[in-house]
């Protein structure tokens, strides 16, 4: 298999993730995506030319790096969601909170790379306002965090990091020692470490 990535992307992170937490790392080659050199890789196997993308053993070209967890999932034989399915409820719940938080700060992220005249200021109001209340949801959350590193906590670590670079002026873990310090102990995972974004 391999996985199509760029370094800061935090969908492709999550992605990157899931290979690496599943035990797959030796079944799928990394293919890093310079976007000024090698673009059209993306675009010879589907039409989005977006990051990630998995293209698996059979020549299938998964796109979405939800749509990718779930895939390295059921090819790892369930390493990535919980089995008890109260324990996957839950997991599914706190990975649809940080997912929120993923496109929410890409959404914030890519209008405030807009040109000035063109920005949309109720829109960069609203998403960071909505950024707000994931990171607060996150924190009440973290308490029934157990010690299995699945999608959830794989997908709250990328959102996170992407905050840290795109947003550092949420201050998230202000105010929000418990999810602050829970990151810092997630960081010190090799996976974590070997793809967190690149300032």
């Amino acid at each position: 298999m391999q996985l199509f990535y760029t370094i800061n992307s935090p969908y492709a992170r999550r992605a990157r993730l899931a290979v690496r937490e599943s035990g797959l790392a030796d079944r799928v080659e990394e293919v890093e995506i310079i976007r000024e050199e090698n673009n059209d890789l993306l675009f010879e196997h589907g039409p989005g030319g977006k990051v990630p993308g998995l293209l698996t053993d059979s020549g299938t070209y998964l796109c979405e790096s939800l749509i990718i967890a779930r895939y390295l999932d059921e090819v790892s034989g369930g390493k990535l969601y919980p089995a008890d399915p109260a324990a996957r409820e839950f997991a599914l719940h706190v990975e649809g909170v940080a997912s929120l938080l993923m496109d929410s700060l890409y959404v914030r992220a890519h209008e405030n790379r807009r040109d000035p005249s063109e920005r949309s200021p109720a829109l960069i109001e609203n998403e960071t306002a909505r950024a707000a209340r994931c990171y607060d949801a996150l924190a009440g959350l973290v308490g029934r965090f157990d010690g299995q590193v699945s999608m959830d906590k794989a997908t709250a670590v990328a959102s996170l990091g992407y905050a840290d670079w795109r947003h550092p002026g949420d201050d998230w873990r202000g105010g929000r020692s418990p999810l602050a310090a829970w990151f810092e102990a997630m960081m010190k995972r090799p996976a974590m470490a070997e793809t967190k974004p690149i300032f």
